[in-house]
């Protein structure tokens, strides 16, 4: 009889056990921030942000976000840059590889829809949770590196001088 007791405790404690220890694991992801890297297979030579407007009405305005690199590891990828609670996808030049720029518009439409139907306003996507708690001069660069997906905090990021643009948006012929 103890043995029958003993076999039925250990059946209904295992899987209690092993349930507490999955929720553990899963808890330490939900903060949903991302670790950086120190030592990244790179050099920034210069890293700014710049706002700009156009000359037109509806032209819009925004803020680009530079990054050039000094060196920079063949295998790097870079893919995007975190910037004042925004995701930027980071654009490369061709003629110039070890440059990098985020646009962010100002004037960006929303896709929120806005109805008394609360089946329609169940069509909105939730706002993604901004993964960095920065500064206003610092940016977080998300890039690739053998296989493995990283994050570089960039501090002290320059302002330079506005740009305003006397003809169109800057961004529109990219």
């Amino acid at each position: 009889m103890k043995t029958t007791m003993k076999t039925i405790t250990i059946i209904l404690t295992l899987p209690i056990l092993l349930f507490g220890l999955t929720n553990c694991g899963g808890a330490q992801g939900s903060n949903n921030m991302k670790e950086l890297v120190q030592n990244p297979p790179f050099k920034i030579a210069e890293a700014y942000y710049q706002n700009w407007v156009a000359g037109v009405e509806k032209g819009g305005s925004g803020i680009n976000v530079h990054i050039n690199f000094s060196e920079i590891d063949p295998d790097v990828v870079i893919q995007n840059i975190y910037f004042k609670n925004h995701i930027l996808e980071a654009k490369g030049n061709v003629n110039e590889p070890k440059q990098f720029v985020g646009h962010l518009n100002n004037d960006a439409k929303s896709d929120v829809v806005m109805d008394a139907d609360p089946m329609k306003e169940a069509q909105n996507t939730p706002a993604e949770v901004f993964p960095f708690d920065l500064e206003g001069n610092e940016a977080v660069m998300g890039y690739w590196f053998n296989g493995k997906k990283n994050y570089y905090k960039i501090s002290g990021l320059s302002e330079k001088n506005m740009i305003p643009y006397p003809q169109a948006n800057p961004n529109q012929h990219e």
